[in-house]
């Protein structure tokens, strides 16, 4: 970490604590100014860090409309975690204020019964509504029905003046949409091509036919796949009909693109994204001890490869010393192989007709690592115990673990795909668990055939 980074991260600590220490002599007049000196996204951070009690005193005091942009700027799980300071009523009115698209994403996350009180006391409760209805992971649950639509026999100066009229939010107006009488999507022009373009053109000959969009249903990775494809800032999304239903945004793709590597990184460890430090510690407990539980199970298995072998164990102790070395690097090897297919599945980027050629490639990669590596292990073997034999077996067994181990990297997190279970989710555990149990095998069973071969 830089000179630099350290010297952000203790000035937001100073901030922290300072604002903290404002809070507890009850100095409003100085945490207000504090806040003043913030951008949003700042102020939102800084309130973020505070502990319950400490927010809910700060929160009271805000106005609503304060109130809806700290919301807004504020990641949903934490949003959520503000929702509870609020009354109905007051959530009700700072839900009003901000947008349909990330009110929807907050009430989803509310107990059911919450969420049909805030409903009922807020004004804008039938551009939310809808939007609750799609399900989760899909275009539609992530869509804002806040869009500028404009009709295609429109002059370039009556846009701008419609423009004008209806003042859109500002991550609303980079791309304008031509739609039909009947609201079917037809055309789209970017703001760019308005200002430059003659007064008295008209939209249908300066809008792209070329559209780009995608259904209620299309997948939140697909949908955000094409955006980063096609480098654009917002996308369409159509009903059956072609009937204009809403955007995705930019802000919502950077927000999909953060969820999902950051559900993969929680999968990758068997955590559920959910996770954090704020969390009730009994949920927390419930996510995590499956999975424990599981992998103790997993091990158990290893256990009873090891438990075989007893006797060559006994016979060739120095064994023992071996066994974690095979598997930590068997590990090692899978998880490096499987954590480029889990991204490259994720993003799109490992299309299914490369997926044979991606294997083969990452089991020669492998192969070779398992060479130099076996090789160095059987030199270290050697010097440490002065024992050929024994150096030979373990360069024998670490060659084959690691060459296994790029084979189930790559394949495990391919199979999981087509099982439509998130790659991310089970492979450390199998591949762990996998690359134990063969990495134990070969080591002892090769000792064990090498010997009788030896005595014969």
């Amino acid at each position: 970490m830089d000179s630099a980074n350290i010297e952000a991260q203790t000035e937001v600590r100073g901030r922290i604590d300072k604002f903290a220490s404002l809070i507890d002599t009850r100095d409003w007049q100085g945490a207000f100014v504090l806040l003043s000196q913030l951008r949003v996204a700042d102020e939102a951070g800084l309130l973020r860090d505070l502990d319950r009690e400490r927010a809910r005193e700060i929160l009271s005091r805000l106005s609503v409309s304060d109130l809806a942009e700290v919301m807004e700027a504020l990641p949903v799980s934490d949003a959520c975690r503000f929702c509870d300071l609020f009354d109905v009523d007051t959530l009700a009115d700072v839900l009003d204020i901000m947008e349909p698209d990330h009110v929807a994403q907050v009430l989803r996350e509310l107990p059911v019964k919450q969420v049909g009180d805030v409903l009922a006391l807020m004004e804008e409760s039938d551009e939310v509504s809808p939007l609750l209805e799609y399900r989760r992971g899909t275009a539609g649950s992530h869509m804002s029905p806040s869009f500028v639509a404009l009709a295609s026999d429109m002059t370039v100066d009556g846009a701008i003046s419609a423009l004008r009229a209806q003042k859109p939010h500002r991550d609303t107006v980079d791309a304008l949409y031509i739609v039909g009488r009947k609201g079917d999507l037809r055309g789209v022009v970017t703001l760019r091509q308005l200002v430059l373009a003659s007064p008295r053109r008209r939209l249908r000959s300066l809008m792209d036919r070329n559209l780009l969009f995608v259904t209620p249903d299309t997948s939140e990775e697909e949908t955000a796949r094409i955006m980063h494809h096609y480098n654009i800032s917002s996308l369409p999304v159509v009903g059956s009909d072609k009937s204009m239903l809403g955007v995705i945004k930019l802000r919502t793709l950077l927000h999909l693109t953060e969820e999902r590597a950051t559900a993969d990184m929680y999968h990758m460890a068997n955590l559920s994204e959910a996770e954090g430090f704020t969390g009730p510690l009994h949920s927390a407990v419930r996510r995590r001890l499956p999975w424990l539980a599981i992998s103790l199970g997993m091990a158990l298995m290893s256990g009873l490869v090891v438990s075989a072998f007893g006797s060559t164990i006994a016979t060739f102790v120095a064994l023992a010393a071996f066994l974690p070395l095979v598997s930590a690097q068997g590990t090692n090897a899978a998880v490096q192989t499987a954590t480029i297919f889990v991204r490259s599945l994720a993003t799109g980027e490992l299309r299914p007709l490369m997926i044979r050629r991606a294997i083969v490639r990452e089991v020669r990669l492998g192969l070779i690592n398992a060479v130099a590596i076996a090789g160095m292990s059987g030199i270290v073997a050697y010097v440490w115990m002065r024992d050929i034999f024994l150096a030979e077996v373990l360069a024998l067994s670490m060659f084959l673990t690691m060459g296994l181990a790029a084979l189930f990297g790559a394949v495990v997190p391919v199979i999981l795909g087509r099982l439509r279970t998130d790659p991310a989710l089970g492979a450390s555990v199998l591949l762990a668990t996998v690359t134990d149990v063969t990495g134990f095998a070969f080591l002892l069973g090769i000792a064990t055939l090498a010997a009788r071969l030896v005595t014969a």
